[in-house]
């Protein structure tokens, strides 16, 4: 950044400035008085004694920098290596930036608090004091404006850098764990972050068909661990639009309340899958094992709920879509499989009707329809299996979830 000449008036003042100031018991001064004015300001870093180090070296630098820079024709801004080594320990040690940028304010308001003072001891009818200090705080703020940009750049790509490396190492640890390798539980939790292995896990896979929504994903997660009231969830981005997630609880968490997200997941184009809760470093793995599943269910059935639990279709995805269960899905449904939309309705009766114990009125309540046409459903049902409902047992449950899931409208199965 190239300022004008320097003024006239200036030309013998600046040179035994600069030469007094660079004196290195000066240097020092100057670098106790604006540290300590930082510390006093910033009052969060004393939690961190080894970051003063550093900081008095970025001070001191910038002071030793700006000096040599103050009293040429040709001023320009640059930063100083201990400036660019203090914005990457910012974005290292995870400060916000806001913090970075507060050191570089609180020492340009010290430069000015100082500043101002030798200016006002010098003799008036030498030096035009007002002229003298807007010339010094055009360049300060220049070089205070330059140092913060530079810093920013640096943090962010620092920031970066160290996300998408951390990124990384979890991933592999994580794929590690996943491939039942030998991992010590305690170094496994130290790499990803801390996530505790002996907990009991929830794995959730979440996957979006916008390529835009990934950040949407991740604050569904934190949502689900909210709900669930576990702590941290460990977020893992294997690639794509996919994201896989475990959130560790003390205790047996209750899922039910995941179908609560739909709407959020929906809005993103997006969908939960849940493995069943399980503990340690086997439960772990186990419980992405059956989001996995869950997931291959949903994809092969063509399933179009935004929530999925394993523990809602375990047998279906176990068993599979094979021509021997189709065999027994046929068997067992006969004419009830038919594809028309008043025999689906029937189906979608029955299966609540089991699920619900029998219960007429637990049934028409969760239908929204009178208690006079379940029970015209469940007859017309009897009439196209040749035998009661309520005594099939469980059977014709599987084979209609079997029916819904693989074979629905639009499932490629």
């Amino acid at each position: 950044m190239s300022i004008d000449a320097l003024p006239a008036e200036f030309a013998t003042w600046l040179p035994r400035f600069v030469a007094d100031e660079l004196r290195p018991e000066m240097v020092e001064r100057w670098v106790t008085r604006t540290s300590s004015a930082i510390r006093r300001e910033l009052p969060e870093l004393a939690s961190a004694p080894d970051f003063f180090a550093l900081l008095e070296d970025a001070v001191r630098e910038h002071w030793l920098a700006f000096l040599a820079a103050f009293g040429q024709p040709d001023f320009h801004a640059h930063l100083p290596k201990a400036g660019s080594q203090l914005a990457r320990e910012v974005a290292g040690r995870q400060l916000p930036l806001e913090l970075l940028i507060k050191m570089y304010r609180v020492a340009q308001q010290e430069s000015w608090h100082y500043v101002t003072g030798v200016v006002n001891a010098l003799p008036t009818d030498q030096i035009d004091h007002a002229a003298l200090l807007i010339f010094f705080w055009g360049r300060a703020s220049s070089w205070i404006d330059g140092a913060i940009t530079d810093s920013t750049e640096i943090f962010h790509a620092e920031s970066s850098r160290r996300t998408k490396g951390v990124a990384a190492r979890q991933y592999e640890v994580v794929k590690a764990l996943l491939a039942n390798e030998p991992t010590d539980p305690r170094h496994a939790s130290a790499a990803l972050g801390g996530y505790p292995m002996s907990v009991r896990h929830t794995a959730l896979i979440l996957e979006t068909a916008d390529a835009y929504a990934i950040d949407g994903l991740e604050r569904i997660v934190h949502e689900v661990a909210s709900l669930l009231g576990g702590s941290s969830p460990l977020v893992v981005h294997p690639g794509g639009r996919q994201l896989w997630a475990w959130i560790g609880t003390r205790d047996q968490p209750d899922l039910g309340g995941l179908e609560n997200l739909a709407p959020d997941l929906v809005s993103i184009s997006a969908a939960l899958y849940a493995g069943t809760p399980a503990p340690g470093q086997a439960g772990f793995v186990s419980s992405h094992d059956d989001a996995r599943r869950t997931l291959e269910a949903a994809t092969r059935g063509g399933g179009s709920a935004a929530v999925m639990r394993y523990e809602q279709i375990e047998l279906l995805a176990l068993l599979g879509c094979s021509p021997e269960v189709d065999r027994f899905v046929d068997r067992v449904l006969g004419p009830l499989g038919s594809s028309d939309e008043p025999t689906a309705r029937i189906r979608e009766t029955v299966l609540a009707f089991l699920s619900h114990g029998g219960s007429v009125e637990d049934t028409a309540e969760e239908l929204c329809v009178h208690r006079n046409t379940i029970r015209y459903r469940l007859g017309r049902a009897e009439d196209l299996l040749d035998r009661p409902v309520a005594k099939t047992g469980d059977e014709l449950r599987l084979a209609i979830q079997h029916r819904e899931l693989f074979h629905s409208p639009g499932s490629p199965a």
